[in-house]
């Protein structure tokens, strides 16, 4: 009986830890689910940004250089 005990203790603590296991993973996944959406928010950002100066570049008419 005793160590049907044991067992059983042995098992609850496993669980436990598997608990807290799930527990951690769960916030990093959270963390990094966060993180990637504020990247893809700058990403966008920077995109938009460099669009914007491309098309500005591609008008406007370069002085010529000094030499000539």
């Amino acid at each position: 009986m005793e160590d049907l005990k044991n067992r059983l203790m042995k098992l609850e603590l496993l669980y436990m830890e598997q608990e807290d296991m799930v527990q951690t993973l769960s916030r990093v996944v959270h963390q990094q689910e966060s993180k990637i959406e504020r990247l893809e928010q700058r990403l966008l950002q920077v995109s938009e940004k460099l669009a914007s100066i491309e098309e500005g570049g591609a008008d406007a008419e370069e002085p010529p250089p000094p030499h000539y």
